[in-house]
């Protein structure tokens, strides 16, 4: 136990009698910190592990990874020690593309597959991304940010901040932006897709399209909000996703 206590891509409350544990995927830019309060809204035998990415927050000084199967066999390598339970995964935007990508990969080279996937704010794989940004500069790189939400305008004029930050956000969107593929692979567990109804980046008509995805149950939640709406409404997406996990 204390060689996976160590590992810095999981982060975790110790907790006895753990009968599921729930990896936590953050959006592009994001860290660990945006699920910081999930583990008090699940019961106590569902164990929250926040997955945190190089290139953010504790690991700012770490170079990010801009290739989504070499993030997912990375991340599978990482995860191995802790799929000796029952697991499920979450993920939003960004981390919702590597949720499902890291669902299929550990179902068809591992031993484990996950028991419930869940997939927020996340385009379906057969859609393509049109307006590519990764590759700007200057204003134009940081006008196409405040385009795309998220990112407090305080910052955004920071270039201190800013200068820190690029190389992650420039990584991630290379990474979303050339996530596109048209095979469609089911999972073969339930899968639960939420969105925000006032998202313009994910509309929810491509959001239904998802449901192509699995050969189990699947379930569309609708909340309030723009493409960033589980930072308005943290602790109820997390008890929806708690009492998913549930039945």
């Amino acid at each position: 136990m204390d060689s996976i206590t160590k590992n810095k891509w999981i982060q975790y409350e110790e907790k006895e009698n753990v009968k599921l544990r729930l990896f936590c995927l953050p959006y592009a830019g994001g860290g660990s910190s945006i699920y910081r309060l999930w583990q008090k809204s699940m019961p106590e035998h569902i164990q929250v592990c926040k997955i945190q990415l190089p290139g953010r927050e504790n690991r700012i000084n770490e170079q990010a990874i801009d290739s989504m199967e070499d993030l997912v066999k990375t991340l599978a390598k990482q995860l191995f020690n802790y799929l000796d339970k029952p697991f499920a995964l979450f993920g939003h935007s960004m981390g919702a593309m590597a949720t499902y990508e890291l669902a299929k990969y550990l179902s068809n080279n591992t031993p484990y597959s996950p028991k419930h996937v869940f997939v927020s704010g996340c385009r379906t794989p057969n859609t393509p991304h049109n307006h590519i940004t990764y590759h700007l500069e200057g204003e134009e790189f940081i006008d196409s940010l405040r385009q795309m939400g998220g990112t407090n305008e305080v910052l955004l004029n920071n270039k201190d901040y800013m200068k820190m930050v690029e190389p992650t956000l420039r990584a991630d969107l290379k990474l979303i932006e050339r996530w596109h593929h048209n095979d469609i692979e089911t999972l073969c567990c339930p899968l639960t897709v939420l969105g925000g109804v006032n998202d313009t980046l994910v509309l929810p008509t491509n959001l239904k399209q998802w449901h192509q995805y699995t050969n189990k149950i699947f379930e569309l939640k609708l909340f309030e909000g723009d493409h960033f709406f589980i930072n308005d409404d943290s602790h109820n997406i997390a008890s929806i996703v708690a009492n998913t996990l549930k039945q």
